[in-house]
C-alpha cells in the first residue's frame, strides 16, 4: 500500500499497529501499519514522532513533495552505499549508459506517436537514428532535445483542446503541463528510491548535469519511464474525462492541479504503477517491481556485469 498524506493540516499518528490521520483532534481515516509500503507527504501535513520513527524501522521511504508536486526529499533507513559501487559509478564511461537512457525515452515516444498515426513520428525516429550514432554526449543531448521537441509537437495535437500548448514547467503554464509534472515528480520519487535500494547514489549520473542535491542518475533513470507511466496517464486521463482543465487553478505566475486533479491524478498513477509491462528482454513485471529491477540491472552494467538494456514501449 503507497499512502498519500493530501488533507492540508493533518497529523499521521501511530496507535496500537495503526497509522491514524488526525484533523483537528478527530480521527478522519485509519490504515495497518505494517501494510504501507511508502508514504507521501504532500504540502502541510505532519508526522508524530512515533509514526516517522516506525515508519522509518519498517524501512518504509518517506516522500516530502510541495503542493506544486516539488520533491523536497526522501527520508528512509537506507543502508550504507557500498564503497566500490560508488567508484564504480564515477569510473562508469558516461556515453553508453546516456545513450541506452535516450533511446528508451525516444523509442517510447516514437511508438506513442505511430499508434495515433501522428506525423511527428518522422522527426522522433530521425533524432532516434541520430541517437544512436552519436559520437559525443553533446550530440546525443542534442538528439534527445530535437526528439523531445517533436514528441511533444505531436502530443498538442492530442491534448491542445485541454489546453496544452507545448512543454511548460517551472512553471506549468496550463492544465496538462500542471498534471505531466506532478506525475513526473511522484516517478521522480519512487526512481530515487529504487536507485537507493540497488545501492547506487541517485546524484551520481551520466545524462544530467551533476550539481548539489541534483539526482543526475535518478533523472537519467526516470527518462525510460517519463512516457509509459506519466504521459500515458495524462493523456488517457485527459482523453477519457477523468482529468479536466478545472483540474487546474492559476496561481502563482503559473497553473497547478487543485486539492481534486491531485486526488484523482495520484489514483491514476498508482493504478498505472500497478500495471503489468512486458520488458524488451521478454519477462513481464508490474511497473512499480519494473523500475526497481531496472535500478538492480543499472548496477550491473556499471559494475561491468552484464549489458544494460533500457525499457522502452514496444512499436506496433
Amino acid at each position: 500500500m503507497v499512502l498519500h498524506l493530501t488533507r492540508q493540516g493533518s497529523t499521521l499518528r501511530l496507535r496500537r499497529g495503526r497509522l491514524v490521520l488526525e484533523e483537528e483532534g478527530e480521527r478522519v481515516m485509519d490504515f495497518p501499519a505494517r501494510k504501507v509500503r511508502q508514504v507521501a507527504v504532500w504540502g502541510n501535513v505532519r508526522l508524530s514522532t512515533p509514526a516517522l520513527v516506525f515508519l522509518l524501522r519498517q524501512g518504509v521511504p518517506v516522500f516530502f513533495f510541495s503542493l506544486e508536486g516539488f520533491l523536497h526529499g526522501v527520508a528512509g533507513a537506507f543502508s550504507e552505499m557500498n564503497p566500490e559501487h560508488l567508484w564504480a559509478q564515477f569510473a562508469a564511461s558516461p556515453l553508453p549508459l546516456a545513450r541506452a537512457f535516450v533511446l528508451g525515452k525516444l523509442r517510447s515516444a516514437l511508438a506513442v506517436l505511430e499508434r495515433h498515426s501522428l506525423p511527428e513520428a518522422k522527426q522522433v525516429a530521425e533524432a532516434l537514428e541520430l541517437a544512436e550514432r552519436a559520437g559525443t554526449l553533446e550530440v546525443l543531448r542534442g538528439a534527445e532535445g530535437q526528439g523531445s521537441r517533436a514528441y511533444f509537437a505531436g502530443l498538442e495535437r492530442l491534448l491542445g483542446p485541454y489546453g496544452l500548448r507545448g512543454r511548460t514547467r517551472r512553471p506549468p503554464q496550463d492544465p496538462v503541463n500542471a498534471a505531466l509534472s506532478y506525475g513526473y515528480a511522484v516517478l521522480l520519487g519512487r526512481v530515487q528510491v529504487a536507485l537507493r535500494l540497488a545501492g547506487l547514489h541517485p546524484e551520481v549520473g551520466y545524462l544530467h548535469a551533476e550539481g548539489r542535491r541534483n539526482p543526475a542518475l535518478a533523472l537519467d533513470l526516470m527518462e525510460e519511464f517519463r512516457v509509459p507511466v506519466v504521459d500515458q496517464v495524462v493523456l488517457s486521463g485527459f482523453r477519457r474525462g477523468k482529468l479536466t482543465p478545472s483540474h487546474g487553478e492559476v496561481r502563482d505566475g503559473g497553473v497547478y492541479l487543485n486539492e481534486e486533479g491531485r486526488r484523482v491524478l495520484i489514483t491514476l498513477l498508482e493504478e498505472r504503477f500497478s500495471e503489468m509491462a512486458a520488458h524488451p528482454l521478454g519477462f513481464r513485471k508490474p511497473y512499480d517491481e519494473l523500475i526497481e529491477l531496472q535500478a538492480h540491472r543499472l548496477k550491473a552494467a556499471i559494475l561491468g556485469r552484464e549489458p544494460y538494456t533500457p525499457y522502452y514501449l514496444k512499436r506496433r
